[in-house]
């Protein structure tokens, strides 16, 4: 029951993303179910700040500054998410020292990781990471401490950024919800993320960005920090894309992740 309803919620954020708007009768028609169920969907994703309650339906929150729940993000673009672990990964040698991000991403870097049984320290920053790496007794994974956020269920504040700050990194391994190159600026959804995420590239010999392509071009709430201190960006995005090019042109390795192979 519970997963019919994570997919039910998933799609009705996919036709939100889609239209920016959506009216109760046409998601029950969607659905397949009765407006009723759709009614208390809608009562949930309001409740969270997802969606806005409108006359007849349902309005996307949308903005620089949103981004949709965990758990329903985890169910979108997975293989293309797994194709960048993978090249992330590729890009880690046995033995460094890590600073891995939260997200779906993250995520998936975490379970790639524990695939190949790395034989690294993680210094993490959400717990589904943490719960991933903790399964493998190769893995050394150091918890920052700081501020839990709720359901993102990932560090923030001046004690993790402390943390990260204060260690030295081989690698940095980090996501966000933009990336410019005219303004030249990488950029993500909240301050508190934005510093924590500028806190652990400060920290790192090389950087390794996983961007994906509806990110490309984008300028999200957040300044980062520039392009300069990123060593690598790992994207799904295809050859050729416009704003790759660029980046590709000012001396940033890119790696197009859907053309690797394992």
């Amino acid at each position: 029951m519970a997963g019919r309803r994570e997919e039910r919620l998933q799609r009705i954020l996919e036709l939100l993303e889609e239209h920016g708007k959506v009216e109760t009768a046409t998601l029950a028609q969607e659905l397949g179910v009765t407006e009723l169920t759709v009614r208390r969907d809608i009562d949930h994703l309001s409740g969270q700040g997802i969606a806005r309650r409108v006359y007849g339906g349902l309005e996307l929150s949308a903005g620089r500054s949103f981004e949709p729940p965990f758990s329903m993000r985890l169910r979108k673009n997975v293989e293309q998410k797994k194709a960048m672990a993978r090249a992330a990964v590729d890009l880690v040698r046995r033995g460094e020292n890590i600073a891995l991000d939260f997200g779906t991403k993250a995520y998936h870097v975490a379970l790639e990781m524990r695939e190949r049984h790395l034989q690294a320290l993680v210094g993490v920053t959400s717990v589904q990471v943490m719960e991933v790496l903790g399964q493998d007794s190769d893995i050394h994974v150091l918890i920052p401490g700081g501020e839990l956020r709720p359901r993102e269920l990932s560090f923030y504040g001046s004690t993790t950024e402390r943390f990260f700050r204060e260690h030295r990194w081989d690698t940095a391994i980090v996501s966000v919800a933009g990336v410019s190159v005219d303004p030249d600026v990488v950029s993500d959804y909240n301050e508190a993320d934005a510093q924590l995420k500028a806190a652990m590239i400060s920290s790192a010999d090389q950087v390794v960005l996983l961007a994906e392509e509806r990110h490309l071009g984008a300028v999200s709430f957040s300044p980062v920090g520039s392009l300069g201190r990123i060593t690598t960006i790992v994207t799904d995005a295809p050859r050729g894309h416009p704003v790759v090019e660029t980046i590709a042109s000012r001396g940033v390795s890119v790696v197009h992740a859907m053309e690797t192979t394992r």
